[in-house]
């Protein structure tokens, strides 16, 4: 998921420039939806960034402190 957070991203400023631009269409309504898509997508991929980020760090501390106690 990580992966994909720049293509979120890009996919959620230009949903939101295009859909919340004022500009009155048949497709705003589904523009504003992936909008709202994109974001949570977004949001979901940020924060899989960081816990994943936490988590290599800690399993990284982890082989350190064995390596020193052998």
């Amino acid at each position: 998921m990580k992966n994909y957070t720049i293509h979120f991203l890009l996919i959620t400023i230009i949903t939101f420039a295009v859909g919340f631009s004022g500009i009155e269409f048949p497709g705003a309504a589904a523009i504003r939806f992936v909008c709202l898509v994109a974001g949570i997508g977004l949001f979901i991929s940020c924060l899989d960034a960081v816990l994943l980020s936490r988590r290599q760090r800690k399993i990284k501390k982890n082989l350190r402190t064995e390596k020193i106690k052998k």
